[in-house]
């Protein structure tokens, strides 16, 4: 799916809605108009979960916006699952799973935003970019974010069976980053079961009788009553794989020029069809 304008959503600042920082009342809630069906209900006491309530009401915009992506993807014969790459308060790339469409297994929400922000940012890492996802993404899904060094990822809906987190432990795994610096980011900072319960009604909506098989055999974790942080290891001072290329820099010119001056030495002649001798 093509990237989205950062036009196409208002991104919601705390000037805007004060309240939404100083009164912080149990009973206060915050309601975003949206289409008709797509229904998102967050109690403002909430944000006391962030120690920046900007950055947590962005949070909550962009999971609406992956809620409506997986309901978008649901009527076109995909499963509903919803991917957003945010950077700066900037959409960079949306996605809905493309696996049926495709008819390609690797084609999830997560994967298709990860390589559509790459090519619009025009760079491999997305150190400052944070991965919204309506469901924990998988291993799969993982390991190119932990790749990609990203640095926040923020979900609804746990997956004890085949998550990348809470089951399989990629995305915080430090084994990734201590041993494979130059592969591998640090983990990023975590928050999961934001708007948790619209994200179960999104999946009930789409085929009640499939959802209530998935809960039942534990395929997917139940709504959380309030989400829950989970800070990111601390990024290294120096590049690693910066350094390396700059240590390493010397060896491949050295080398270069030898492949060169070898390969010269040894040109084939051309051969002269009139000499026959």
């Amino acid at each position: 799916m093509a990237a989205a304008s950062p036009k196409d959503f208002l991104v919601i600042h705390p000037s805007d809605h004060p309240s939404a920082i100083n009164e912080l009342d149990e009973s206060a809630v915050f309601k975003r108009e949206q289409p008709e069906g797509d229904c998102s209900l967050i109690r403002m006491d909430q944000l006391t979960l962030m120690s920046r309530p900007e950055a947590y009401l962005q949070d909550l915009q962009m999971m609406e916006r992956c809620l409506e992506l997986a309901q978008y993807g649901a009527k076109k014969g995909e499963l509903p699952f919803g991917a957003v790459i945010v950077s700066r308060g900037h959409v960079i790339a949306e996605a809905t799973n493309c696996v049926s469409s495709e008819s390609d297994v690797t084609r999830h929400a997560e994967l298709v935003a990860l390589s559509e922000a790459q090519k619009v940012l025009k760079r491999k890492r997305l150190q400052d970019c944070t991965l919204y996802s309506i469901v924990e993404p998988c291993p799969m899904c993982s390991f190119p974010a932990r790749e990609a060094r990203i640095g926040r990822v923020v979900f609804a809906l746990s997956s004890p069976v085949m998550a990348g987190y809470s089951k399989w432990d990629v995305l915080k795994d430090d084994d990734l980053s201590n041993k494979l610096p130059e592969v591998f980011g640090p983990p990023p900072e975590i928050v999961s079961g934001l708007l948790s319960a619209q994200a179960e009604q999104v999946w009930r909506q789409w085929n009640p009788l499939v959802w209530r098989f998935m809960k039942r055999r534990g395929c997917i974790g139940s709504a959380a009553d309030l989400p829950e942080r989970h800070a990111a290891a601390p990024r290294p001072m120096i590049s690693w794989t910066a350094l390396a290329a700059f240590l390493a820099a010397p060896a491949l010119l050295v080398s270069k020029a030898f492949l060169r001056s070898r390969a010269g030495s040894r040109a084939i002649p051309k051969l002269d069809p009139e000499s026959d001798s």
